[in-house]
């Protein structure tokens, strides 16, 4: 009996030190990398008038979930790009890139922006994409 317990004493600590580690193992293989992903086309102007713009923009599958937002950050100083415009948007993954769409509202008739963009997951995070700052007249 004594040989029983002082070979259970031996074995549950090993046994549970094992498992401790097999799980922390898995956890860190289970968990989703994220994969910077790049601008192949764009950003560009999609359409305008006196108020009101659209920014398009294709970037490689960023992965991840299907919900992405692309983001544009936009003034009339391209220091200052303190206006932010975010418009959801959903990746076919039968198809090997995503196009971001953002509407920009409220904007000023003859009027010379700056932008650059950028995308993030639904969970927000950062997809990696950034572009040089660009610029575009409304009417």
């Amino acid at each position: 009996m004594r040989r029983l317990i002082l070979a259970l004493a031996l074995i549950v600590p090993f046994a549970c030190l094992t498992l401790s580690l097999f799980s922390a193992a898995s956890a860190i293989a289970a968990a989703p990398t994220h994969n910077v992903t790049q601008i192949t086309a764009g950003p560009e102007l999609e359409s305008t008038n006196e108020s009101m713009t659209i920014i398009r923009w294709t970037t490689k599958h960023p992965g991840g979930s299907d919900l992405h937002y692309g983001i544009v950050h936009y003034g009339t100083d391209a220091k200052n790009l303190s206006e932010l415009a975010k418009s959801p948007n959903r990746r076919n993954p039968s198809r090997p890139d995503m196009i971001f769409r953002v509407r920009i509202a409220g904007l000023k008739p003859q009027t010379t922006y700056y932008y650059t963009v950028e995308s993030t997951s639904a969970t927000g995070v950062n997809d990696g994409v950034s572009s040089p700052i660009r610029t575009f007249k409304t009417r």
